[in-house]
């Protein structure tokens, strides 16, 4: 068959094609930042690179240590860009391509093992999560090393074996919440040796102990941590919403989320945006079938060593150990089930992030026929040799016409329709990776505003890594729906596409200026002029016009000095327990009668106050629904912490400004 040297220049290509794949147009693809890759390395890696070193951050719902002490390390090397977020999630996901031919090529063989890791370095599933900082990734590697080391043991009674076993498993504890179930599938793969030669079991039972003790003892520290602050794992409890019904003796959904994961590897796939395209399986038919005849050929050699079993007990024979193959099958059903079965039991179903464990298992069972293939081969050639070659090349020609299909199904999916999609564009930013690109290449605009929802700061932070080396672009954020910048009078618009305020107001530019969904426009609006209110934090209250019918009040400010605002660090959202994660200022405006009665109130800053500068101006509207018998009224507005309730005061000492408007 395949010779050792020509199988190590195969894995080398291999690799080296897998790491291609994961860093090529590396900041590209993904087309932008999505919260997530945010949260996980500018606020949790961060922690890490600022000292504040922990086994596990409660923030965004709960975070094990180890993956982001490693990306605090990147951070450290290369900064907050596409480099340091997600280049280390490139490396672990290269480094699972070997580790999975190690292990293959012990159960299926050589060239089935090549199969298994070219297959993988191929996977859309693999360049998902090899492409962004998220911690998912490095769970595959360190069950590959863990399971390696055990077999390794588990074979040759190696003491090391065992001890290696339990170090990758204990740092397993440290990534990923799936990683709690890698002892559970050497409990039942020693369970099922224990049915079959319980002797064999009993002879281990030394090495084995101490390969559980050891586990328990490296992921101790971090059961501890979890026991002291169970809060912290809140994401887990928001995501077993079919357990929660079992409990209460609904069925239903935990059968449906069983069907729909199991279905993901030829009829569903994950449903959402982020990480795949939605009803996109994981094989296609073809692949597909090669995979569940993998699943079968496994179970049928499950199925004998259980059946011969029980011919033995039936017989009064003793029990012999069962084959290698056998072991290797129900090994790898059993981690490819434990590893889909948290998709049977969390939101969504078939989340390609939470059964990642299953990764690796699902290749080595879709290269599972090729090694039944070549055994068969084998025993061609001891009984004769005529077509024995012939059949040979066709296994082999099989194989390659596998990873073709992958290779341009899963590459043209993931590097061209996936990061075109709009729902992809808009969950990564990519429009306003757009816009950083047209600033870049536009050095005079440096000052200029720009539409968001301001949900959190991550619209901010995304233009800012976008925008790395130029120091001086100065972006304004706003939210259309409820304001508009007009000093720098240039913003980029028309995205998102919501209901804008002063959609009136904006006058595209000529010729036109393009920036992904964003249009580049003049900003203009008149308002009548008051006595500016200026307060201490350098705020100034300037125009105003208020529409009594309506009820609707446009609020001109600017900024006069530069803005002394509480400390604002990047929190996770959501927030560890105890922690605020709002605004730390905002505007209130209340209608009062002509006694001070309120009548109606409408808070809010619709700018982001952080992007600001002396000079800048900006208007607000704000919805104040008067009763149908308005008489004489008075607007009372100022300015507040919404974290303490401490108003900030004017100049002259007031915590509100009480104005008497006209009325239109």
């Amino acid at each position: 068959m395949m010779k050792g040297k020509r199988e190590k220049a195969l894995i080398v290509l291999i690799t080296l094609l897998a790491f291609g794949l994961r860093v090529w147009q590396l900041g590209e693809n993904p087309p932008g930042w999505r919260d997530d890759e945010l949260i996980n390395s500018l606020v949790i890696s961060q922690k890490a690179l600022d000292g504040d070193l922990a086994l596990y951050y409660a923030d965004a719902s709960g975070h094990e240590a180890l993956y982001h002490l490693l990306n605090g390390v990147m951070l450290g090397l290369f900064g907050a860009n596409f480099i340091g977020i997600r280049l280390l999630s490139a490396f672990l996901g290269t480094l699972a391509v070997p580790a999975t031919w190690l292990l293959g090529r012990r159960w299926l063989g050589r060239m089935p093992g090549l199969l298994a890791a070219a297959g993988l370095s191929l996977s859309f599933w693999s360049l998902m999560y090899s492409r962004f900082g998220l911690r998912h990734i490095l769970l595959p590697l360190l069950t590959l090393a863990a399971f390696y080391w055990f077999w390794r043991g588990w074979e040759q009674g190696q003491r090391r074996g065992y001890a290696a076993a339990a170090l990758f498993m204990g740092l397993g504890f440290y990534t990923y919440f799936a990683s709690r179930g890698v002892p559970l599938i050497l409990v039942a793969f020693i369970g099922f040796h224990v049915v079959l030669t319980p002797a064999g079991v009993w002879r281990r039972r030394l090495h084995l102990a101490g390969m559980f003790v050891l586990t328990a003892v490296a992921a101790l520290p971090l059961i501890l941590v979890l026991r002291a602050q169970p809060e912290s794992e809140a994401r887990v409890a928001e995501l077993a919403v079919p357990i929660i019904a079992a409990r209460e003796g609904d069925f239903g959904p935990l059968w449906e989320y069983t069907r729909v994961t199991v279905s993901m590897f030829h009829s569903t796939g994950d449903d959402e945006w982020l990480y795949n395209i939605p009803g996109r399986p994981l094989f296609a038919p073809a692949a597909a079938a090669l995979f569940w005849l993998g699943v079968l050929l496994v179970l049928g050699e499950i199925g004998t060593a259980l059946r011969q079993r029980w011919r033995q007990w039936r017989g009064g024979a003793p029990p012999t150990a069962p084959t290698v193959r056998q072991q290797a099958a129900a090994f790898l059903f059993l981690w490819w089930l434990a590893g889909i079965s948290p998709g049977f039991i969390s939101v969504p179903p078939a989340s390609l992030g939470h059964t990642i464990l299953a990764m690796p298992a699902t290749y080595l069972l879709l290269a599972w026929p090729f090694a039944a293939g070549e055994r068969l081969l084998r025993e061609r050639l001891l009984r004769e040799r005529s077509g024995s070659r012939r059949a040979g090349f066709l296994l082999a020609g099989a194989g390659v016409l596998l990873l073709a299909s992958i290779a341009v199904r899963d590459s043209s999916d993931y590097f061209q329709i996936w990061p075109e999609r709009g729902m992809v564009r808009f969950l990564y930013r990519a429009d306003i990776a757009a816009v950083a690109d047209y600033v870049d290449e536009n050095r005079e605009l440096t000052d200029f505003g720009i539409a968001g929802l301001l949900a959190g700061p991550w619209d901010r932070v995304a233009l800012t890594i976008d925008t790395e080396g130029e120091t001086a672009v100065r972006a304004r954020w706003y939210n259309p729906e409820r304001a508009l910048l007009l000093q720098p009078d240039v913003s980029f618009s028309g995205y998102p596409q919501v209901p804008a305020a002063f959609e009136n107001q904006f006058t595209p530019l000529s010729p036109p200026v393009q920036a992904g969904a964003y249009l580049l426009a003049e900003t203009a609006l008149e308002l009548p002029e008051m006595e500016p209110v200026c307060f201490e934090n350098g705020l100034c209250a300037d125009a105003a016009r208020f529409q009594a019918q309506t009820g609707e009040l446009q609020l001109g400010w600017h900024v006069a000095a530069p803005l002394q605002l509480p400390p604002l660090p990047l929190i996770s959202n959501p927030p560890p327990p105890g922690v605020y994660n709002g605004p730390r200022l905002l505007v209130f405006v209340q209608l009062q009668d002509e006694a001070g009665q309120f009548l109606a109130g409408d808070d809010g800053l619709w700018v982001d106050p952080q992007t600001l500068h002396p000079g800048d101006r900006f208007v607000q509207l704000h919805r104040l629904p008067p009763p149908a018998d308005l008489g004489a009224a008075q607007l009372a507005f100022g300015l507040y912490d919404p974290l303490t309730g401490a108003r900030v005061r004017t100049v002259g000492g007031a915590d509100q400004f009480i104005w008497k408007l006209e009325t239109e």
